[in-house]
Parts: structure tokens; C-alpha cells; sequence
């Protein structure tokens, strides 16, 4: 009886001993981010967009008569304007994590085509007409203008990050690289009289541009595998720039006789060399999931993207060909702005 004793001790001593040496399971969020692991990640973006552009108004459609029918008058009524629609656009990227070293690189390429098609039709009220915010050239009363927009748009990338990790729940990425941007404009307004002639203004232009870009992005933990992911960056281009305003029209100016109508009746061109500032914010909830051997994520969030010194208008003054013609230059700020999709996986 008194061996019992001390082989039910060392039995329990045992087990105590084997409890103790029994590794602790890491916690599920303690590498939430792989951030050990050397991998290739895919990225697909959807992208639904506009662009919001200012001094695009073509017609002043009037809503009370005019204070007099032979005197001289300044606008009156509604400012009808230019718009582009939602559109869809693509962005594909393509990036490297080192893991031991804690940076990345990354290429990406986006591509939108964005158009817009407006038009407004004379009033009914007498005394009240449709009139042009451009030269309508053709004489009698306008029954209708037309407006027609499209934007083509190019961005490639190629960023090189180091990547943070403050705590499991917390990845910063602080961002930075070469850029280039091809993009182009063409704006088309159309008037018609009511004798059925018709003025066309052709309002183009092109940037071709490279610079750097520097930013960071973010991913925060909330729980279930949920995050809030958000972006910011700034850049600075140089390229080229090529302006052009076109008109053209198929019945003699009013006032005027002996046009030879095959010659445009305006036809300006600007060519340089610019700067433009652009600055890029995402926000938006995103489902990050690891796996065995793989992590995904889908981000569905609203960016916003801005350009400075693109968007400009020439007007000019009119005369004879040998008489000043004084330019009238209206200029704003391009943004593109809309929802964005993103799958994106390592493999």
C-alpha cells in the first residue's frame, strides 16, 4: 500500500510535466498580413467613373423674355453645360513582396474611355431663345445644340514600398516611384439655326507627361476578417501639351459675305512644355482572408484623382485677318472620381 502513494504522485508529476512542454497555439491575428512570406500577388481593379470638368457650358437657354428686342443684352437664363457619364475603366497590377527585407514593387497600368453627350432644345416662351456661350457664326435663331465629350485615359506605375508593421492588426506601406500619363480630350459642340445651317466647334487636347509619384496605403484590422484600407499619393509631371480650337461651319458668317467655307473660321494651336500636379485618395472596406499557402482580398471603396493645369478653353476676340485677336483662356482642375473593385491574391 505505501508504493501507491508515490506511483500516483510521479503519475500526475508526469502529466503536469507533459502540460508544461506542450507548445502555446499562436493567436489567430498574429500574422494576419503574411508578412514572413515572399510571394507574387495579382491585382484586378473595376473601376465606374466620371469626370467633373469646370467652364463647359455651351448655351444659355433663356426663362423670361429679353428686356428689349433691339438693344443690347447680357446672358440670361440657365447655363447648359457639358457632362461625361459613369464609366467604365480597368486597372491591372502586378506586384513582388520581399519578405525578409519588408519591401515591395509594384507595376500597374489603368486604363479609362469616358464619354458624355448633352443637348438642349430652343425655348417655348416668346421672347425667349436658345443662344451660344461660343460664337454661333451662323446667323438667325439656334433650335438646338448639341455637346459631345470623350476622354481618354492612361496611367502606368511602377512603386517600390517598405512596408510597415506597427502591430498585428496595423500594415503601412510607404510608397514611392517613376510615373508616366498619356491623356487626351475632345469636346464637340454643335449649333443649329433655324434656316437648318450649322456651326461645329472642335476643342481638343492631348498630355503626354512622366514624374514621380510618393504615397502611402493602409490596412486596418477590424475583425472577421474585415479591414478598413485606405490610400493617398501625390505626384509631379513633366510633358508635353497640345491644345487646339477648332470651328467650322457650312453657311456664310452673318455680316459677312465672300467665306470660303472650306477654311475653318477658327483654328488656334498651343504647343509646350507644362508641369501638372496630380494628387490620388482611396477609402473603402475590404475582406482580407489568409489561407494555407495563398492570402486574397477584395477591396470595394470610392477613389478620387485630381490634375492641375490640363483643363483650359481658348476664346478669342474676332476681326479681320489682319486685326488683334485678344485670347480669353478659361482653365480649372480635372477630377476623376467613381467606385473601385479590387481582387487581389497571392501566389
Amino acid at each position: 500500500m505505501r508504493w501507491i502513494i508515490p506511483i500516483f504522485a510521479c503519475y500526475f508529476a508526469l502529466q503536469a510535466a507533459e502540460k508544461r512542454a506542450e507548445p502555446t497555439p499562436p493567436p489567430f491575428d498574429a500574422d494576419l498580413f503574411r508578412k514572413d512570406e515572399q510571394v507574387f500577388s495579382g491585382h484586378v481593379e473595376f473601376l465606374y467613373w466620371t469626370i467633373e470638368e469646370p467652364d463647359l457650358d455651351y448655351t444659355l437657354k433663356m426663362n423670361t423674355p429679353a428686356p428689349g428686342t433691339g438693344s443690347a443684352n447680357y446672358a440670361q437664363g440657365h447655363f447648359q453645360t457639358a457632362s461625361y457619364n459613369f464609366d467604365p475603366g480597368m486597372r491591372l497590377a502586378l506586384s513582388f513582396y520581399r519578405a525578409e527585407r519588408y519591401w515591395e514593387v509594384k507595376w500597374q497600368y489603368l486604363r479609362g474611355t469616358f464619354r458624355g453627350s448633352d443637348h438642349v432644345a430652343a425655348p417655348d416662351g416668346s421672347g425667349e431663345f436658345l443662344t451660344g456661350t461660343w460664337p454661333q457664326i451662323i446667323g438667325g435663331n439656334l433650335v438646338e445644340a448639341k455637346s459631345h465629350l470623350h476622354f481618354n485615359y492612361n496611367i502606368f506605375d511602377m512603386l517600390i514600398a517598405r512596408v510597415f508593421n506597427p502591430n498585428p492588426h496595423l500594415r503601412i506601406r510607404m510608397i514611392g516611384g517613376p510615373t508616366t500619363a498619356w491623356m487626351s480630350q475632345q469636346w464637340i459642340v454643335r449649333y443649329l439655326n433655324n434656316s437648318h445651317k450649322n456651326s461645329r466647334i472642335n476643342n481638343r487636347w492631348t498630355y503626354a507627361a512622366g514624374g514621380l509619384k510618393f504615397g502611402t496605403t493602409i490596412d486596418w484590422y477590424w475583425g472577421e476578417d474585415v479591414y478598413i484600407a485606405a490610400a493617398g499619393s501625390a505626384g509631379l509631371l513633366m510633358g508635353s501639351y497640345h491644345n487646339q480650337a477648332k470651328q467650322t461651319t457650312d453657311a456664310q458668317p452673318a455680316g459677312g459675305s465672300g467665306y470660303n467655307l472650306a477654311i475653318p473660321l477658327r483654328n488656334a494651336k498651343l504647343e509646350n512644355i507644362r508641369p501638372s500636379f496630380t494628387a490620388q485618395m482611396s477609402l473603402g472596406p475590404c475582406w482580407e482572408k489568409n489561407y494555407k499557402n495563398a492570402r486574397t482580398e477584395l477591396f470595394a471603396g470610392y477613389e478620387i484623382t485630381v490634375w492641375t493645369n490640363l483643363q483650359e478653353l481658348y476664346h478669342s476676340t474676332s476681326g479681320t485677318p489682319s486685326e488683334t485677336k485678344e485670347t480669353w483662356i478659361n482653365a480649372g482642375m480635372l477630377a476623376l472620381h467613381g467606385v473601385t473593385l479590387r481582387l487581389s491574391a497571392d501566389f
